[in-house]
């Protein structure tokens, strides 16, 4: 039977490749999707939602939140997913303020749906509030698959934080605090699921004769030129699915169960990852990633329209040499 999902997440470009995953991993049942601020305003991240959801056929409803953390102003990683959200590419509708009812909806699909699974793949603050609102989320919830924060390479917003976890660290605080079954995909795993360069190229060049094709080249064109421009790496990291691929197949990564907490800090540490914090959470952390294994399930169930397995996997080896070459 399959699992029954929620995913929470900032559309953005690697949200687009995650839920494009979900939508088509037999193993998931997707029963919502729930937006809020990160990669993009939130208006823009529903109306994203809403394209990638047509394009891949995802018929769950889909539904608006937080425009902005717990305690702090939002902000858009304009320079990363460009000022739509999708990269290059620019969406026929325009977006549209909705009213926040996010935290609503996941308790809601959590009093429905016996141990319900969700992953989140933005800023924390639709499940922190839906924790601090609904008595009964938290034992209606299985496993939840978080891809945020950092542990042993540099983060993607100070040295030490990553961009979800910086977003809304007290929302973090929250989830962690709740007893909840946390699943953190960080970027000590995620920074090796690497879209080759080659593989973005081939994906403009079947984009003239097919609009999918596309939509997927110009959004993750902006991607890899964006990676090339700050860090010289041919090819884009497609964080976000992984956390739906561990969802379905945890033995993609090995894991160590440890003790996390957040630093609430406004200096460079703000969002970063507290190991062994005094009062901290029961947390299992993917420490490594079958990274070849997982570019080869986006490019059966994502991209194989225009790409071939081969292809694709080489980004793990790319990543791999990045990081060695970039060490914390």
């Amino acid at each position: 039977m399959p699992s029954a999902v929620l995913i929470d997440c900032d559309p953005g470009i690697d949200d687009a490749v995650a839920l494009a995953l979900a939508a088509r991993l037999p193993e998931l049942e997707l029963l919502r999707v729930t937006t809020c601020h990160g990669n993009t305003d939130v208006a823009r991240a529903t109306r994203n939602a809403r394209e990638i959801a047509r394009r891949v056929g995802i018929d769950a409803p889909i539904t608006a939140g937080a425009a902005a953390p717990l305690r702090r102003p939002a902000h858009p990683a304009r320079e990363t997913h460009g000022d739509e959200g999708l990269g290059y590419w620019i969406p026929d509708q325009a977006a549209h303020a909705e009213p926040d009812h996010a935290a609503q909806a996941i308790a809601e699909v959590a009093a429905a749906t016996h141990r319900l699974t969700v992953i989140s793949l933005g800023p924390l603050t639709n499940l922190a509030r839906a924790i601090a609102a609904f008595d009964h989320v938290v034992p209606a919830l299985g496993p939840i698959f978080i891809m945020g924060g950092t542990i042993g390479v540099r983060g993607t917003q100070t040295r030490w934080s990553e961009f979800n976890w910086w977003g809304d660290p007290e929302a973090v605080e929250v989830v962690l605090a709740a007893g909840l079954d946390i699943r953190l995909v960080p970027l000590d795993v995620t920074r090796r699921i690497v879209v080759p360069g080659d593989a973005v190229r081939a994906l403009r060049d079947a984009g003239r004769a097919d609009d999918d094709a596309r939509f997927w080249g110009e959004a993750l064109g902006f991607y890899m030129d964006f990676h090339r421009g700050y860090e010289g790496l041919d090819g884009c990291v497609v964080n976000d699915p992984l956390a739906v691929a561990l969802a379905v197949d945890p033995s993609l990564a090995t894991w160590r169960d440890l003790r996390i907490g957040v630093s609430v800090s406004d200096d460079d540490r703000r969002g970063a990852i507290v190991v062994d914090a005094e009062g901290g959470a029961q947390a299992r952390v993917a420490m490594t990633v079958r990274a070849a294994d997982v570019l080869a399930l986006l490019t059966q169930h994502v991209f194989a329209p225009w790409l071939t397995e081969s292809l694709v996997r080489r980004g793990a080896q790319q990543a791999a040499q990045w990081l060695e070459e970039h060490p914390q």
